[in-house]
């Protein structure tokens, strides 16, 4: 090319993005991803006294209280397996996959300055929490294995699934988080309301008592829940309890690639506005 011709550059219109272009983007950009996670890590605990071990008397604390309500009091059966170790497996799980929605959600207000000074793609932003909760997940589902043994529980062979289960319920909180995320940039009502809808959805879920506990003409219902089938497949794989059905699982595909879809569409529509409202 001569010198004195210029240099053409080509700027993709967000319309022009497709899901193999994002996720194109995201895997060029991991480093920087992983680099957000860790920091992510290291800013939520600088400043406290016991530091990451927060990750783990959150839900143990939580299972004591509950375990304490719902079976001692309550006296909610839950088969061949204690009650502490039934409920703990399901908080993890539960644990993990609000946090990502709700951090997801909040990722571009989270990270202002980031968004306003610095071009990466922002699609990065909403799965930090994915990466940042799992490395906490993985500390606290140590402390579970405890439990169980300490009840003389010996794990499934089939906890070498576990992986497979987080990064299943990381993408639905994921995609969840993308069509959320632009819009609480935008309209600050979201970050508000959002936990108080997760905190209901607590009870909506079986993570405190089994589905079996629920009238069976309602059961049903629980196939359509997401984050019911994540939750039972990790008790599956861990304490050897009872697997959904495929129909849950075929729901759990529905809403994961759903909301992957709609939310990659959410937000390349909304990101040209987001610096200016933000």
């Amino acid at each position: 090319m001569p010198a004195h011709e210029p240099v053409e550059v080509v700027i993709r219109a967000s319309g022009d993005h497709t899901f193999l272009h994002d996720m194109a983007d995201l895997w060029a950009n991991r480093d920087i991803a992983w680099t957000l996670a860790l920091r992510e890590i290291q800013v939520r605990y600088k400043q406290s006294v016991i530091g990451i071990a927060w990750a783990l008397l959150q839900p143990v604390l939580t299972t004591a209280i509950f375990t304490f309500v719902f079976s001692y009091l309550a006296r909610i059966p839950t088969g061949e397996v204690p009650y502490p170790v039934f409920v703990f497996s399901g908080l993890l799980m539960w644990q993990y996959f609000s946090r990502v929605v709700g951090e997801a959600a909040g990722s571009l207000v989270k990270n202002e300055a980031i968004i306003t000074k610095v071009f990466f793609p922002r699609l990065i932003l909403p799965l930090i929490p994915a990466i940042s909760a799992a490395v906490e997940f993985a500390i606290a589902l140590l402390v579970l294995v405890a439990v169980m043994l300490l009840y003389g529980m010996v794990p499934s062979p089939l906890i070498v699934l576990v992986p497979v289960v987080v990064v299943a319920a990381g993408l639905l909180g994921y995609g969840i988080g993308l069509v959320l995320s632009p819009l609480n940039a935008i309209y600050r009502d979201i970050g508000i309301a959002l936990p108080f809808f997760i905190q209901i959805a607590m009870y909506v879920t079986p993570v405190i008592y089994p589905v079996a506990f629920v009238p069976e003409r309602y059961q049903w219902l629980y196939a359509l829940n997401p984050a019911a089938t994540l939750i039972d497949t990790m008790r599956a794989v861990v304490v050897r309890a009872d697997w959904p059905g495929l129909l849950s699982y075929a729901f759990l595909l529905l809403w994961t690639v759903g909301f992957l879809a709609l939310g990659l569409r959410v937000f390349r529509k909304l990101e040209p506005a987001i610096v200016d409202r933000i």
